[in-house]
């Protein structure tokens, strides 16, 4: 990490620590606003059909997020979140845009919304994707929802969004990218449209990603694709139920279906048994992937996984990757 952030950190850690009432947080606020420094270390040791064991990082990063008080009315918001590589002992890797992370800055109202500028979540990732995502831990098989973005960050650069304030339930978002560089495109380059209706334990994610980029990252060239997506959650008294589905209209003539089912139940002793079955059709090959696991949760701060990841010869075929057991850490601040 350079100078410039060890300072930043450094100084918060240290304001946080002594002017901030003792908290989980790692954090200090005031009539300015609030700055809060997180995050969340991931380490697995993982073995995949064919290939050799591996102790490997599972995407961990820190950062600092807050806001300011402008107004009484608008708040000026931002996020800043680098990646760290444990198994390698690097902090703040550039070494892809993989690795780059959020960094946005905001305006908010209550009665407005908000405004993000920068590199950030999608609407479409946020409210279709994320339910069913972050349940199994290890990267190297949550490309399996994604096909013609495949080698697109979830993370979006160059974006401009809007997230509306919630309506009895029901909230709106708007996320456009514009980025000068691209070749195939001009004025926005790729842009979503997204809803979410959340009532009692039931939410309801539904989005249009009109993606019209041909450079990805790592220099990866990829078919443009209009892609509509669909999740349904429910999610009370220890139980999660999600239900996705996923289609890509790929410009290169080809289709991408995907329908995933997710469920898990937490114990009293704080485990989670849990089930993930993603179907992949591409018009021409069918295949599954089916993932089983188990979590324990010590209060909400760490974690310890293991999980089995199954793949059919259509899906190793579809999307490069096979049969994998890991094991691994989650410590969250």
């Amino acid at each position: 990490m350079n100078t410039k952030f060890n300072c930043i950190f450094s100084a918060l850690i240290i304001a946080a620590t002594t002017a901030a009432p003792a908290s989980a947080e790692i954090a200090t606020e005031g009539e300015w606003g609030k700055v809060q420094f997180y995050g969340s270390l991931r380490a697995l040791v993982t073995k995949e059909k064919e290939q050799e064991s591996d102790v490997a990082d599972g995407i961990s990063r820190i950062g600092i997020k807050g806001y300011v008080n402008l107004s009484d009315e608008w708040k000026g918001t931002y996020q800043l979140e680098g990646r760290i590589v444990l198994d390698d002992g690097v902090i703040n890797s550039d070494a892809s845009d993989y690795h780059k992370r959020i960094t946005f800055v905001g305006l908010k109202n209550k009665e407005v919304g908000e405004i993000r500028l920068g590199k950030q979540y999608s609407p479409h990732y946020l409210w279709t994707v994320l339910p069913i995502d972050i349940t199994f831990h290890n990267p190297r098989h949550y490309n399996i929802r994604w096909n013609a973005s495949e080698n697109s960050s979830i993370r979006e650069a160059n974006s401009v969004a809007y997230f509306s304030p919630s309506y009895n339930g029901l909230s709106f978002g708007v996320l456009a990218e514009i980025d000068g560089n691209d070749t195939q495109s001009s004025g926005v380059d790729s842009y979503n449209i997204a809803a979410k209706y959340k009532i009692g334990a039931w939410q309801l994610g539904v989005s249009y990603f009109d993606r019209s980029d041909d450079l990805r990252i790592n220099d990866a060239i990829k078919p443009d694709a209009d892609t509509l997506a669909a999740a349904l959650q429910y999610k009370a008294d220890n139980h999660k139920v999600v239900l996705r589905y996923q289609n890509e209209d790929v410009s290169d003539g080809t289709e991408f279906n995907t329908i995933g089912f997710y469920y898990s139940y937490t114990l009293e002793s704080g485990i989670t048994p849990q089930f993930r079955i993603y179907n992949l059709d591409n018009g021409i090959i069918k295949g599954n992937q089916i993932a089983i696991g188990a979590t324990k949760k010590f209060n909400k701060y760490g974690e310890i996984f293991i999980e089995y990841t199954d793949y059919d010869d259509e899906a190793a075929q579809l999307k490069n990757r096979d049969d994998d057991i890991t094991v691994g850490v989650k410590i969250s601040f």
